[in-house]
């Protein structure tokens, strides 16, 4: 296990804007995060692009662990992503580019997620479980992400609201919660986790 003074190390995403989203409020988080972030934490805003695995998988060596964002603009809840699909949209990228192949796997996350929304919502978060992080880029980054490793969860947030909870501020602060609960989590060892 890589260590940066005693943490385990965790990867950090978001991404930039794409198609019928202008602005990522993923790209406000992360690059918020990267401002001051919390030891054995990288944060990085990916470009929004099929070939978004490469670079991941790249950024992704040597971590504990992947925590990924990423907008569902019609949502009203966060939704903590149990499965990337081996499924691809003929949608196209931030650079008008559509995919190629879909992803080759199935894969789910070494995450109990039913756990970790129960642990979100008793801290006041709106958080609910999904099981299809969709046929778009998110899926994708994910599947890329858990091949790497299953110490890895994706987060879809709704567009960012006035006030509140699911406000800019109100999304920090879970993405905060988040990244320290699960840093414990890893910390842990859980057995299966890797």
């Amino acid at each position: 296990m890589s260590r940066a003074f005693g943490h385990p190390r965790l990867l950090v995403t978001g991404f930039g804007p794409f198609p019928g989203v202008p602005e990522n409020p993923t790209e406000v988080l992360v690059r918020a995060i990267a401002e001051s972030p919390p030891p054995g934490v990288t944060a990085a805003c990916l470009d929004t692009h099929w070939n978004v695995g490469r670079e991941l998988t790249r950024l992704a060596q040597g971590m504990d662990g992947v925590l990924m964002f990423g907008v569902a603009a019609r949502a009203h809840r966060i939704r903590y992503e149990r499965f990337a699909h081996p499924v691809a949209g003929a949608m196209e990228d931030a650079s008008g580019e559509t995919p190629t192949a879909a992803p080759l796997r199935f894969r789910h996350t070494g995450f109990d997620v039913p756990r970790l929304v129960q642990a979100a919502r008793r801290r006041g978060f709106p958080v609910t479980a999904s099981d299809s992080a969709g046929a778009y880029i998110c899926n994708a980054g994910y599947g890329a992400a858990l091949a790497v490793s299953r110490a890895a969860l994706f987060v879809h947030v709704p567009l960012a609201r006035p006030r509140g909870p699911l406000s800019a501020a109100g999304l920090r602060l879970h993405a905060d919660w988040l990244i320290d609960h699960l840093r414990a989590v890893i910390d842990r060892r859980r057995p299966g986790l890797r």
